[in-house]
């Protein structure tokens, strides 16, 4: 019984080749993607953030659920300041608790003068009753704008070790993933040139 030798054309193989690269391929391109979307919303975010600054306005990301609904947990606060003689019952403030001292953001439920100066019984929200203490606000205060709910989280976390982290390695990842494509794409060229230029065996 007599061998018989079959040809394969250097144009099949290359196909297949590069019908196996395909999905790899696409794989890192949406695996790119998705990181540089990423990328973009944090600096996007920080953006948002650095120009309200330079519009006067300051910025705080909500952390605690007692301003809800009004303002949900993640939500970013935008502030501005007022003289306090301009406040009033209803409007949301953002002070420095005289208990212990942490920022807190709450509603005015009632105000007074005492001694020459204003005095705020606040409350947030979801609370049932106003807060153990009263507030003494001088000069100027800060008296919230309006919220973007969940814009928080991407601040909060484009300002943490691991965003800072992101926005260096993302871009050295990116680099390094094209050069490794174009690599590999243009060692699967050059393996097809060769086959073209080798004759067919029959």
């Amino acid at each position: 019984m007599s061998g018989r030798s079959v040809s394969v054309s250097p144009a099949a193989v290359g196909a297949k080749e590069g019908k196996a690269w395909v999905w790899p391929r696409r794989i890192l391109d949406i695996v790119g993607y998705l990181a540089l979307a990423l990328c973009l919303a944090l600096l996007a975010s920080l953006l948002t953030v650095a120009a309200t600054n330079l519009l006067g306005y300051n910025s705080f990301v909500i952390y605690s659920g007692s301003m809800e609904p009004t303002l949900k947990v993640g939500s970013l606060l935008l502030t501005r300041p007022v003289d306090v003689d301009d406040l009033r019952v209803g409007d949301v403030i953002t002070y420095r608790s005289p208990g212990n001292h942490t920022t807190l953001t709450h509603r005015i439920v009632g105000m007074r003068q005492q001694d020459g100066e204003w005095v705020f019984e606040t409350k947030g929200d979801a609370s049932l009753g106003p807060d153990p203490q009263e507030v003494i606000l001088r000069g100027q205060a800060t008296k919230m704008v309006f919220g973007i709910p969940y814009l928080g989280y991407v601040v909060d976390f484009a300002r943490s070790t691991a965003g800072i982290a992101l926005f260096l390695l993302v871009p050295a990842a990116g680099l390094l993933g094209h050069t490794g494509t174009q690599s590999m794409e243009g060692a699967r060229e050059q393996r097809g040139a060769m086959r073209h230029a080798q004759p067919s065996a029959f």
